[in-house]
């Protein structure tokens, strides 16, 4: 797919959901009431999945880049080095899936008196060494200086889009739809949300279950699938000249994931639009080149005057 093609694609989308804001700005609360199935079993088991999708594309993506980097490299000083980077980064991943996995809602009941920093580490570590190992191996012994340029944006983005999703739901004040049957939650439109006063995220925040509504992370999630999805093909020859079929299957897989966060109560439909229309302008910085510079050269003339020189 070209890049002509992409810049319509992402242009289309950030329209359509634009059209979708300004629907949810004035009709949150009754699209809500409309969609909502309390306890929908379905829907809890598409955005698991949704949750799970994501860190497995930036798991695998990461051993990937782990042997990438390592064969790149024939000291042995700079592959300790990669191999101490890759192993901080597996903590602090590893962390993060256990504790989604752990806080949803379809083990509610079931581990949330055990949330902890360890026992959060010890699921996700399960969840991560063999997606990470499975990288590693798929990649064999190739090294490509373009597909370690596009492997770390794509990583770059994923957690970009992780952490400004979380950041929002630990600091501005919307609670999910299913929770205003308490008498302290209030429905609060997107445009009038008020802050907690949290400047900076703590590893408890991080692993503990947001009541916040405000933005989606799985709209952001279902959104980048159509950059992920594709990326596979660095890795993976046979899926060369694929990639219209893979956006396909990463469309309907966005669709679903996206639209149950909805049935289950968890996001409004402004949370959503918000959400995926921060994600289409990251997709636009990941798929579409960059535009030359157009830089000034000044010269002096003989007669002792100055011109510029415009060079792309």
């Amino acid at each position: 797919m070209n890049n002509k093609t992409l810049s319509k694609l992402f242009l289309g989308l950030g329209i359509f959901f634009g059209a979708l804001l300004l629907v949810g700005t004035f009709c949150d609360l009754q699209i809500a009431q409309t969609l909502y199935i309390e306890n929908c079993r379905p829907a809890m088991l598409a955005a698991f999945i949704g949750f799970l999708l994501f860190f497995i594309c930036c798991t695998f993506f990461l051993g990937v880049l782990c042997r990438q980097l390592f064969n790149s490299n024939n000291k042995v000083s700079r592959r300790v080095i990669v191999i101490l980077a890759f192993f901080y980064l597996y903590l602090s991943t590893a962390i993060l899936i256990g504790a989604g996995v752990m806080n949803n809602q379809l083990f509610a009941g079931v581990f949330r008196a055990q949330v902890s920093f360890g026992s959060c580490l010890l699921t996700g570590t399960v969840l991560y060494v063999p997606v990470f190992v499975f990288g590693v191996i798929a990649n064999g012994k190739r090294y490509d200086k373009a597909v370690v340029k596009k492997t770390i944006k794509v990583i770059v983005i994923m957690t970009l889009v992780f952490l400004m999703s979380t950041y929002f739901n630990c600091t501005m004040i919307r609670p999910h739809y299913r929770l205003l049957s308490d008498p302290t939650a209030e429905f609060t439109r997107w445009y009038q949300l008020k802050s907690t006063g949290k400047l900076l995220m703590s590893i408890p925040d991080l692993i503990a279950d947001h009541p916040g509504s405000f933005t989606c992370g799985h709209a952001m999630y279902g959104i980048l699938f159509l950059i992920l999805f594709p990326s596979f093909k660095m890795v993976f020859p046979k899926l060369e000249g694929k990639e219209k079929m893979l956006m396909i299957v990463a469309g309907m897989t966005g669709a679903a994931v996206i639209f149950s966060r909805m049935i289950t109560g968890d996001n409004y439909l402004s949370d959503i639009c918000l959400g995926a229309i921060g994600a289409i302008k990251m997709c636009f910085s990941y798929a579409l080149p960059k535009k030359g510079r157009r830089l000034m050269f000044w010269r002096k003339n003989n007669d002792g005057s100055s011109s510029g020189q415009i060079q792309d």
